[in-house]
């Protein structure tokens, strides 16, 4: 359900996801044994920024409309047009702060919990990637035309799982192909960190080569080169840090890749080469943004439309010849400039700020830093970042990435240096 854009699985997960979020985070706040602290001054400004931001883009405030409402001449003519909102979708604007709480409170939980507990956690997401590339790959080879007998199966010929799109299918996968490899040689983890080296390679195998054959069975273009990508990230940070693994060399984590690959190429590559070779400057996504760049009107970057608004201001310089219903822009950072203006590309700067501040290295991190850069490579192409289950497994790479070393020394050291302390918790 969470994979899903259709408006029944979209407004549950919705309800879901913020209803279990706050419900966890008034939990964590009790007087219990292991609560978790009250978040940070820094993380409350940011949240309160973000929560004010979004409150005056929905006051019903005429001044603000008529400045920033991102409406057609056509309206403004309209003798019973009386704007009232900056945002032109008050309820898209309202459902998008909802989910930021969600996320937010998803993070913040992330950032405070123990190691234990952090480990399970990333077990539980590699279980549920194993499950939709699993389910995904038998789906396909059975034929089937529904997705739990119950949604239609919208690219009935390719693998994207429960997912109602490959390309958003792929973007998960991408997201935590990296951990799936990393979870065998993290030390303590549960299940895992105590079994022989030979049985961590060989689940680093399966694992690897069932995410990585489905992933490039999805025939996702984009998802697939950066699942590529991410995986390329984490190799060289194990190879350069070769001792988080606590191996002598990275070859489980090479020789994985290489069984994905394999795995693939039996599976069925022929696909994902079609739509490779077919591939070319008149695609929909490039012209949408295209015209968007050329369109849309400057100042929209600089105050932006409103939360979530996207959706409605396209409709007014959508052409014919370009079909189909774009409620996404097919470009997470282009549409997150347009929505929210130069204020969001602040509060997005410090959110990366934060994240290179809080850098260092474990076998860990690496995973969720290779996920989190396969991620932004589709962030540029597509709409992953505003699918529930993406959005749910970033919020806890990033409120974890944002944990600071627990030791007070140099986060990432020069070619060459030992490493200690923090690389290896």
């Amino acid at each position: 359900m969470l994979g899903n854009r259709i408006p029944e699985a979209m407004t549950a997960s919705l309800l879901l996801m913020t209803s279990a979020s706050l419900l966890a985070g008034i939990l964590a706040m009790l007087p219990l044994q292991g609560a978790l602290a009250l978040p940070s001054r820094s993380w409350l400004a940011f949240g309160g920024a973000f929560s004010a931001l979004v409150l005056v883009q929905v006051l019903p405030l005429s001044a603000l409309a008529d400045v920033f409402g991102a409406y057609p001449d056509a309206l403004w003519q309209h003798p019973a047009f009386e704007p009232r909102h900056w945002s032109p979708d008050v309820g898209a604007t309202l459902r998008g702060w909802a989910a930021f709480v969600a996320l937010f409170t998803a993070a913040w939980i992330a950032h405070g919990l123990c190691r234990a507990q952090r480990h399970l956690l990333w077990l539980g997401l590699v279980g549920m990637a194993l499950f939709q590339a699993g389910y995904g790959v038998a789906a396909h080879a059975a034929g089937t035309d529904s997705i739990f007998g119950v949604w239609p199966r919208n690219n009935p010929d390719f693998v994207h799982g429960s997912f109602s799109n490959r390309n958003l299918f792929a973007a998960y996968l991408a997201l935590l192909w990296p951990l799936s490899v990393a979870v065998w040689w993290i030390r303590d983890m549960p299940l895992l960190g105590r079994l022989p080296k030979e049985l961590k390679v060989a689940g680093s195998l399966m694992a690897s080569a069932v995410i990585g054959a489905a992933l490039l069975a999805s025939a996702s273009r984009l998802g697939s080169a950066a699942g590529m990508a991410g995986m390329l990230v984490a190799l060289i940070l194990w190879s350069r840090h070769r001792h988080l693994l606590h191996a002598h060399t990275a070859w489980p984590a090479y020789l994985a890749l290489a069984a994905a690959l394999l795995a693939a190429a039996w599976y069925g590559l022929t696909p994902l080469a079609a739509r490779l070779l077919a591939t070319g400057i008149d695609d929909g996504r490039f012209e949408v943004a295209a015209l968007m760049l050329a369109e849309f009107p400057w100042q929209w970057y600089l105050h932006g439309v409103g939360l979530g608004g996207f959706e409605a201001v396209f409709k007014q310089f959508q052409p014919g010849h370009i079909s189909g219903w774009y409620d996404y822009a097919h470009n997470d950072l282009l549409q997150w400039l347009v929505e929210m203006g130069f204020a969001g590309l602040l509060l997005l700067a410090v959110v990366v700020g934060a994240l290179f501040r809080s850098a260092h290295l474990s076998t860990e991190r690496i995973a969720l830093y290779a996920g989190l850069a396969a991620l932004s490579m589709v962030g540029l192409g597509d709409f992953s970042w505003h699918i529930p289950a993406t959005q749910f497994t970033l919020a806890l790479f990033i409120g974890t990435l944002l944990r600071r070393p627990r030791y007070g020394l140099s986060p990432i050291r020069q070619a060459g240096t030992p490493s200690y302390g923090p690389l290896r918790t």
